[in-house]
């Protein structure tokens, strides 16, 4: 939209826990206590329920001043977001992991899912972000029901999510899907098929929905579906026509179809090859550099602390 613009792209935060509170974080003092300080040991991951809004600032760049007041009033009328920022003088390598290039930068986060925002460091801007990333995250969740379990309806052992032809296919941001097709009927089958689905699922990254133990759980570097085409009839617009068949799915390319017979191994194999070949385009991380000398900083640390 005009009014927020943001980044296309929906990305993975990387993985650390909401565990511990923020005392975990140092207060800087920069920002009032409205604003959660963020550091590594507290940041919003991907078990967090909440929309997050989180600013990576540093003391000693201009532009972090000439926005703070506006980020202020916004964290004082965020509704139901919560509001944190990252020092990143004092958290330079979480920063750095973060592929944060310029402060301030703005993200907004909920399940692990993360948009960067592009626009005017303003209230309005910040709320228009806010109200259209909770959209887009929600549109997200709700691509992902879907009533055809099939071989996958125990939401505390299925680690693989039930996909429907009609959402077909679920949101490939942040990450990639591998998808099994199959027909029930033959029980052996059926046994393997799950069997191995879950399996490359919990090796992913995946976990059952009732089982999220955040503490545990290995970032998510892929996610893996299933299609029950037994009832759902519609499997052969997708260009399924026998059964089972696993598809590698990813942004902007085509899918590609594992052409073995259902193993584990082989399936795992394959499926770390087909990450391989995504093209890498983060760049090299880099260390934020202040714009103002030291007298200035204190001179604005000062007046900010005043002003909060």
């Amino acid at each position: 939209s005009s009014t927020a613009a943001a980044s296309n792209d929906t990305r993975m935060a990387t993985k650390t826990s909401t565990k511990g509170g923020s005392k975990s974080c140092a207060h800087t003092g920069f920002y009032s206590k409205k604003i959660v300080p963020l550091c590594e040991a507290h940041f919003p991951d991907d078990a967090s329920k909440h929309l997050w809004l989180v600013q990576f600032y540093h003391t000693g760049i201009q532009k972090v001043y000439d926005q703070r007041e506006e980020y202020e009033k916004f964290a004082r009328n965020s509704g139901d977001a919560k509001v944190g920022a990252v020092d990143c003088a004092q958290n330079v390598e979480f920063c750095a992991k973060q592929g944060i290039r310029e402060a301030p930068t703005t993200r907004a986060i909920s399940r692990g899912r993360v948009r960067d925002f592009a626009g005017e460091h303003t209230f309005e801007h910040f709320e228009a972000f806010a109200a259209e990333s909770a959209k887009r995250f929600k549109e997200m969740e709700e691509a992902l029901k879907c009533n055809e379990k099939g071989l996958f309806s125990d939401a505390l052992k299925d680690a693989t999510v039930p996909l429907c032809t009609k959402s077909f296919p679920p949101p490939l941001e942040p990450v990639p899907w591998v998808v099994g097709f199959y027909e029930t009927g033959d029980h052996n089958k059926d046994k393997t098929i799950r069997k191995t689905l879950n399996r490359v699922a919990e090796k992913y990254g995946n976990l059952p929905p009732k089982k999220i133990e955040a503490s545990s759980k290995k970032p998510l570097k892929m996610r893996v579906g299933a299609v029950d085409c037994t009832k759902q009839t519609d499997c052969e617009s997708l260009g399924i026509t026998t059964f089972p068949t696993i598809r590698f799915y990813r942004s902007g390319a085509e899918p590609t179809t594992f052409d073995s017979f259902v193993d584990k191994d082989e399936l795992k194999q394959w499926a770390d090859a087909q990450l391989k070949s995504i093209p890498e385009e983060t760049p090299p991380p880099v260390e934020l550099k202040a714009d103002m000398s030291e007298d200035e900083q204190k001179a604005k640390q000062a007046e900010a602390q005043e002003a909060s």
